[in-house]
């Protein structure tokens, strides 16, 4: 077994950016997922008073994790995309 050190070569990533268009496409999907949530929320309220059901908390837990890890769909950034447009909204008349 050949145990020599290898090098690992580091490799500088610009900054991730987001275009008015993107941050309005994440913008609309923190609202989507807010709607979802509100869904959800209650059922989950209901479900895991059944300390056995392990999917009522597996939901929970993954709501609060996409909350936390997507940084709410970029919630600092999102007045870079609120001037821009609408997304998922159009006129239905």
């Amino acid at each position: 077994m050949n145990l020599q050190p290898r090098s690992i070569h580091a490799e500088l990533l610009s900054e991730a950016t987001l275009t008015p268009e993107q941050m309005c496409s994440m913008n609309f999907a923190r609202e989507e997922f807010d709607n979802l949530a509100r869904v959800l929320c209650p059922l989950l309220d209901v479900m895991l008073l059944d300390e056995t059901n392990t999917t009522a908390s597996d939901i929970a837990r993954h709501i609060e994790q996409i909350r936390l890890f997507s940084g709410n769909f970029c919630w600092k950034h999102r007045h870079l995309g609120a001037s821009h447009g609408v997304v998922g909204k159009g006129d239905m008349q």
